[in-house]
């Protein structure tokens, strides 16, 4: 009853993606700038191979699983713009397990009485109604599948279902490796209540090691089976090695973009690339320490603030990680409505300061290069800032297991 009651804030948040597909299919007919992203048209075409009986990879740039081209062969034998609807059914889902783990872990008086209903959706409508999370999704982005197998993954692990949840987050660290830095606290939190210490091999924490690393390995082994090293290489060792150069918020933007025009050895840009992961899994580390693990949501939305922060490519697309673990911060933190206002002012600001010279450099055609790079610069220590101010005022939450 609990979700039925909530079918027309679902309703209004699938017609409003609805409306922008159909939007997007008229804007790409008759617009210069396009309204897809680019990765919808790579998904296509990998989706196109699969059903010739190729391998997705014979697309350029596809740097994913297999099955996401599988998932999206409907593209090919039903519609275009399949795969844009499914991602926007995804992002309702997520909000669906975003609500079902509220139900767990929001105060109430009485425990005999479910949380109130209008208070819920407060909290989801912060995803459900995200400008950004509805724009990455009717684009065609993919962010959403990866996003709703964490967020299942850890509902189900919260309701102590150790074998589904182990599957699923195994599915998810195939899809996409970066949920692979959620393993250590979600083994830590399960059983935390019952084990002596941190580290206690309980058997249902060497039951979610065994099934969630077999279902990873055993997924990416038939797909290694079938597609080979090139597999391996284009949907995970890529993204260790990769000396991406085009602008983006990272702080590492402008010495890939450097490297790449100049003369510089390969070996050196590629262990500059691996050395540029060296802070950002110290501080994603750091955020599972004894002070957090117990605290599960908050802990997982802190580790993925500053992987993105961190990572030497950084894209909106990315932002998703996040946004879809907001809503389960927010209902535990002191911070004030006004430090709030300021902390959205600056991290949209950076942004726009960014997108000015970005616009100017891809449109207009000027060399902008250093001022994307330093709005980069600004747009990373808002975001340092603001993962201060979550730390801050967090009010720890220890969920009590079933």
């Amino acid at each position: 009853m609990e979700f039925l009651s909530a079918i027309p804030v679902y309703g209004f948040a699938l017609i409003v993606r609805v409306l922008l597909i159909l939007y997007g299919g008229w804007q790409d007919a008759n617009m210069i700038v396009k309204y897809t992203d680019v990765d919808y048209f790579v998904f296509n075409d990998a989706a196109r191979f699969v059903t010739e009986g190729n391998s997705p990879y014979m697309r350029s740039t596809y740097r994913y699983t297999p099955l996401l081209a599988y998932i999206l062969t409907p593209n090919i034998f039903i519609h275009e713009s399949f795969g844009k609807v499914l991602f926007a059914i995804t992002d309702l889902a997520i909000g669906y397990f975003l609500q079902k783990i509220l139900n767990l872990i929001l105060p109430r008086k009485d425990k005999e009485k479910p949380v109130d209903e209008r208070t819920m959706m407060l909290y989801i409508s912060i995803w459900l109604f995200n400008p950004i999370a509805i724009n990455v999704s009717t684009r065609g982005n993919a962010e959403s599948i990866v996003s709703v197998l964490v967020v299942m993954a850890l509902y189900y692990i919260m309701t102590n279902r150790i074998i589904l949840g182990s599957i699923i987050f195994g599915l998810s660290v195939h899809f996409k490796i970066y949920p692979l830095m959620y393993a250590f606290p979600l083994l830590f939190y399960i059983d935390c209540e019952k084990a002596s210490s941190m580290f206690y091999p309980t058997k249902n924490r060497i039951k979610f090691a065994l099934i969630s690393a077999g279902t990873f390995f055993a997924i990416t082994g038939i797909m290694y089976w079938i597609y080979g090293f090139e597999f391996l290489y284009e949907s995970y060792l890529y993204h260790l090695i990769r000396k991406d150069h085009r602008h983006n918020f990272s702080v590492y933007f402008y010495y890939l973009y450097l490297s790449s025009v100049n003369e510089v050895s390969t070996f050196f840009t590629r262990l500059a690339a691996l050395l540029a992961f060296i802070p950002q899994i110290v501080v994603v580390f750091v955020c599972f320490t004894h002070k957090y693990y117990r605290d599960i949501c908050f802990c997982i939305f802190v580790q993925t603030f500053a992987f993105v922060a961190f990572n030497k490519v950084c894209t909106v697309q990315y932002f998703i990680w996040y946004f879809s673990l907001l809503p389960l911060v927010i209902p535990f933190t002191d911070l004030k409505a006004r430090n709030g206002i300021w902390m959205f002012v600056g991290w949209l600001g950076s942004q726009l300061l960014w997108l000015n010279f970005a616009y100017e450099l891809e449109f207009l055609g000027k060399n902008t290069f250093f001022q994307v790079w330093f709005a980069g610069i600004v747009f990373f220590v808002v975001n340092i800032w603001m993962l201060g101010q979550f730390l801050t005022h967090h009010k720890p939450n220890k969920i009590k297991q079933p």
